[in-house]
């Protein structure tokens, strides 16, 4: 795990984590997908998790990809993942999940909070992985 101090979105520096893994592991995944129920209580809403995931390629380059994801409880108590990957947003949220304007409204936060976050991380530990230079 590494720590990056950001700019928020409201020009103030906040210290984020960067974690090496996921907020929870690829093996839950269900055809390349997240499940659409997860315990609210274990995995509490809107806090969100950076990870990088570093890639060797066969031919010598080595390559990132930035993600951050969060839970979200929805009005069903079950908890389901958001995941943000550059400007691409994914709800992993069942067919039948109901969410209000305020859920619609705290992801919409959280989601512009990691979009200002993300670029920020990714050119600091990029550096940091001798990338871009």
């Amino acid at each position: 795990m590494h720590t990056y101090k950001v700019l928020n979105e409201f020009g103030e520096v906040e210290t984020i984590k960067l974690h090496d893994e996921q907020i929870l592991s690829n093996e839950l995944k269900e055809d390349g997908k997240w499940p659409a129920a997860f315990d609210p209580w274990s995995n509490p809403s809107y806090q969100p998790h950076y990870s990088v995931s570093v890639f060797d390629h066969t031919d010598g380059e080595i390559t990132s990809s930035y993600t951050a994801q969060f839970f979200v409880e929805d009005m069903e108590s079950d908890a389901f993942i958001v995941e943000v990957h550059g400007e691409e947003t994914h709800l992993h949220l069942h067919h039948q999940s109901i969410l209000d304007a305020d859920m619609l409204y705290a992801i919409a936060h959280t989601v512009q909070e990691i979009e200002t976050a993300l670029p920020q991380i990714e050119k600091q530990h990029d550096k940091t992985l001798g990338l871009g230079e």
